[in-house]
């Protein structure tokens, strides 16, 4: 025991300086050796990584500068909440301002049982117009964030759906949108900076960081907007005229592969994807010119004709014995009016259709390697990289190929065993009406940067599949059997080439014995072709006896061609 008041005092100020010396060795500890993990975790509490505000997509114009897709400007609303926020009386009022369910507001705002933080964000309302956020701001709730950003906005409507498209917030779309996505939209640009007590960042923050996101860049499209609406007004009512379910129409400059216009049925309104989404209804958003195949039927027989004109090995001097039938490789081929027709020449095998013709080019005239050639230069089986999305690349069966059987040789020459899109069809045939000189389609003319600059897209040949003579010589066997058999697709003071077709359409075990794909596609005016036109009629169920492509799709294509010569102001030759 200490008794005596010295040897209390030495007690006491050992205690204080023990104690002076761990307060000491705590500082050290927290100064020198933990002094980097605080600072992080002050940053951490003051500063958070934000978005700036997000800059607007690159417009879509069509040829002449007319806007098709441009840029609304709205907000997206959210709440920042702490714990101890209050929300209960300001429910029913804020659900009221932004259009949303009491109760589904109400769950949004509710700290779950299961969540462990202390603070909670949620997503209150998109696409809010400035009007809704006055009356947000209000309110005054210090809890609730509201940010500007853009709306893609259709200046046109659904016109031109396909083509368009759109994108949605993961960045996955359809049409000329999604596949120029990256030219088009700047990601925001996130940055780190003191935030205020509503979770954003403080003016000087923002002010400080000022090299905010630039526009997107800005696609003009070889589509002209008067044309693409006249289009879609034509085969709307060709689909209630011929009670067909579905159709595709495609006009091309041949000359350099420019789509005036594309069009497809049934459509829809790409600023209401989600509600096509939310009904299973995501069948509408593929495009049917590019992103569907068909067994284009007699319309391909300009394949094989084609390849045995630039072979040398027929002329307009050539004939065969039509006996009507014709078996190779286990098929038989008959001719659609089950019919024979005698001694034909070539000019005769086209404006007939005949398919035991066109099987008698190929298997007994060309060959599977010299065909096949022809079908690939011509590009079937390969992607046209036309500047869509979700572009199919179509079906051809080649000799070398596991599943090979002889027989497609035969039905391969009518349209029949291979499937193409509307948009390869179409690009075949221009080869013919260009000359043989096959251009790459294409949709987008021009990309304008927000600076002004601008690159416009050059027009690419593919290849050249035949020779000029050949081409020359195929047109001209194409004019006389319009003007010879199918006199509902000719256009008064201009000549026209051109072909039809009905498909038969591929079911499990067969083909379908009541449906039929009606086609017709055409180019003119002769001798300097510089519109084609593909039209494509899928299942018309008028009369069987009236259903054939010649007495569908030529007409159509024949109103189409007249007003187009009109509008593209081409005089007539007579």
């Amino acid at each position: 025991m200490l008794r005596d008041p010295e040897s209390r005092l030495r007690l006491i100020a050992l205690l204080l300086i023990a104690l002076l010396l761990l307060i000491v060795g705590q500082l050290v500890r927290l100064q020198l050796f933990e002094h980097p993990r605080y600072v992080v975790e002050a940053k951490q509490m003051l500063e958070r990584q934000y978005s700036l505000p997000a800059a607007p997509m690159g417009k879509v114009l069509d040829r002449n500068g007319a806007l098709l897709v441009g840029n609304l400007p709205v907000f997206e609303v959210d709440a920042y909440l702490e714990r101890d926020d209050e929300t209960a009386t300001v429910i029913p009022e804020l659900a009221v301002v932004l259009n949303r369910p009491e109760l589904e507001l109400q769950a949004a705002l509710t700290f779950q049982e299961s969540y462990t933080g202390t603070h909670l964000w949620a997503p209150l309302a998109r696409d809010v117009t400035s009007d809704t956020v006055k009356q947000v701001r209000a309110m005054d709730l210090p809890w609730v964030t509201i940010t500007p950003t853009w709306k893609r906005y259709y200046a046109e409507g659904a016109l031109a759906s396909h083509v368009l498209g759109f994108v949605n917030v993961e960045g996955y779309g359809y049409g000329v949108q999604a596949y120029q996505w990256r030219l088009l939209y700047t990601p925001p640009e996130l940055s780190a900076g003191v935030i205020s007590g509503q979770n954003k960042p403080l003016p000087e923050e923002v002010a400080r960081r000022s090299n905010t996101p630039a526009p997107g860049v800005t696609l003009r499209l070889t589509l002209d907007r008067t044309i693409q609406a006249y289009i879609e007004g034509e085969l709307d009512k060709a689909l209630l005229e011929y009670k067909a379910e579905a159709g595709t129409i495609i006009v091309m400059n041949p000359q350099t592969g420019e789509i005036l216009a594309m069009v497809s049925r049934p459509a829809y309104e790409p600023t209401r994807y989600a509600d096509y989404a939310l009904t299973n209804q995501v069948g509408l958003f593929v495009d049917p010119a590019i992103s569907k195949t068909y067994e284009p039927g007699s319309v391909f027989k300009l394949i094989p004709a084609a390849a045995a004109l630039d072979s040398g090995l027929v002329d307009t001097n050539w004939t065969y014995e039509d006996t009507g039938v014709l078996e190779y490789g286990g098929v038989v081929v008959r001719n659609s009016d089950r019919s024979a027709h005698g001694v034909q020449n070539l000019e005769g095998l086209l404006a007939r259709s005949l398919n035991v013709g066109a099987a008698t080019l190929t298997t007994r005239v060309l060959g599977a390697e010299r065909f096949y050639k022809f079908v690939t230069a011509f590009g079937f089986g390969q992607l046209t990289h036309i500047e869509l999305a979700n572009e199919a690349q179509g079906l051809v069966h080649m000799p070398e190929d596991w599943d090979w059987q002889d027989g497609f040789l035969a039905t391969n020459s009518f349209g029949q065993g291979i499937a193409v899109t509307p948009l390869q069809m179409a690009t075949a045939v221009a080869a013919i009406a260009n000359d043989g000189v096959m251009m790459r389609p294409h949709i987008v003319a021009e990309r304008i940067s927000p600076d002004g600059n601008s690159v416009k897209i050059e027009q690419t040949p593919l290849g050249q599949p035949i020779s000029a003579e050949a081409a020359q010589t195929l047109t001209e066997l194409m004019a006389r059997g319009i003007e010879t058999r199918m006199k509902q697709a000719t256009v008064p003071g201009y000549r026209i080439a051109g072909k039809s077709g009905t498909a038969q359409i591929p079911v499990s075990g067969g083909y379908d014995p009541n449906h039929v794909i009606a086609s017709f596609v055409g180019f003119g005016p002769l001798p300097d072709p510089q519109v084609l036109i593909l039209v494509k009629l899928d299942r018309p169920a008028i009369d069987p006896q009236l259903r054939w492509g010649s007495q569908t799709a030529a007409p159509l294509f024949q109103r189409i061609a007249a007003r187009l010569f009109v509008l593209l102001h081409i005089p007539p030759a007579e």
